[in-house]
């Protein structure tokens, strides 16, 4: 284990990636904690962070922020490993402060727009009322959007096969699924491209950002 440590840091795999590799400690240690607590504690914990419609009306910032550090459940855990390649891959390119931006407006924009979806259904009689206390944790919106805003590092037919192959893959998955969360991944995705569009504008305007701000 020492010797798997030891190559990890000489490898210098992790200098530039700080901010994926704290979030993904944070994650991972707030999820495992709540698998060894007892099942009615873990549940009441993760309701409490949803950011479902009972949650976003009485305290708002509160589950917009720990929602984004909690995941469901330990098997849910997988999605840390293309968490630390995207929020790595941009920081490493852009810097800290584009990285904490993209993954934050992904989760929040896309928690809202999808939560707007849901008011209007329960409003017009089209979602059950009982959709209004859904469970609703985790880092895939912040993901998402951050994998979209990493088109903007490419360029010619590499990008446009990047943007078309996972707008299919969010539009399938939505239309397979019709559940929220695959709806809001397809939100957070859209964020993503249009801070990739942002992004580009600036480098073309701008010098080379240093990546490590």
């Amino acid at each position: 284990m020492i010797c798997c440590v030891r190559t990890f840091l000489a490898s210098g795999w992790w200098r530039g990636r700080d901010v994926a590799l704290g979030y993904a400690a944070v994650v991972c240690t707030t999820t495992l904690a709540l698998a060894l607590v007892p099942d009615a504690v873990a549940r009441k914990v993760i309701f409490s962070s949803s950011t479902n419609l009972v949650n976003l009306r009485s305290h708002p910032p509160f589950v917009l922020v720990v929602s984004a550090f909690v995941e469901p459940s330990v098997r849910e855990l997988w999605v840390v490993l293309p968490m630390l390649w995207a929020l790595g891959a941009l920081q490493r390119w852009m810097g800290r402060t584009v990285v904490v931006i993209s993954a934050g407006l992904g989760h929040v924009g896309a928690t809202l727009a999808v939560s707007t979806v849901l008011a209007a259904g329960i409003a017009r009689n089209r979602i059950a009322p009982a959709e209004q206390a859904a469970t609703d944790v985790g880092i895939s919106y912040g993901l998402v959007a951050v994998v979209g805003v990493l088109a903007a590092r490419l360029t010619g037919v590499r990008r446009r096969w990047y943007i078309s192959g996972f707008t299919a893959v969010f539009v399938a998955a939505f239309l397979l699924s019709r559940s929220f969360t695959d709806l809001g991944h397809l939100f957070a995705w859209l964020l993503g491209l249009a801070l990739a569009a942002l992004v580009s504008r600036a480098r073309r305007l701008g010098p080379e950002p240093a990546g490590d701000v």
